[in-house]
């Protein structure tokens, strides 16, 4: 998977960029997109504040546990 970077059209560095909902014709950048003086009456922003927790695939939690409780006992013997 490629990930391209490209110049936000506010302030020309290059980021990853998203239109802009009520300047179509422009790609913002975070940075850009949080320090609008619009923002406040945006109704769709191009980026959110919040981070959004993801969860881990799988549920292999409790097998994973066990793994180093007994990988740890191993080493714990040896010495």
């Amino acid at each position: 998977m490629s990930i391209y970077w490209e110049k936000c059209s506010t302030c020309w560095r290059h980021h990853p960029v998203r239109q802009c909902w009520l300047h179509p014709e422009d790609m913002v950048c975070v940075y850009c997109c949080l320090a609008c003086p619009e923002r406040r009456g945006c109704p769709r922003p191009a980026w959110l504040r919040e981070l959004k927790p993801v969860e881990a695939a799988g549920g292999g939690g409790a097998e994973a546990k066990k793994v180093l409780e007994s990988l740890l006992e191993r080493l714990g013997g040896e010495g």
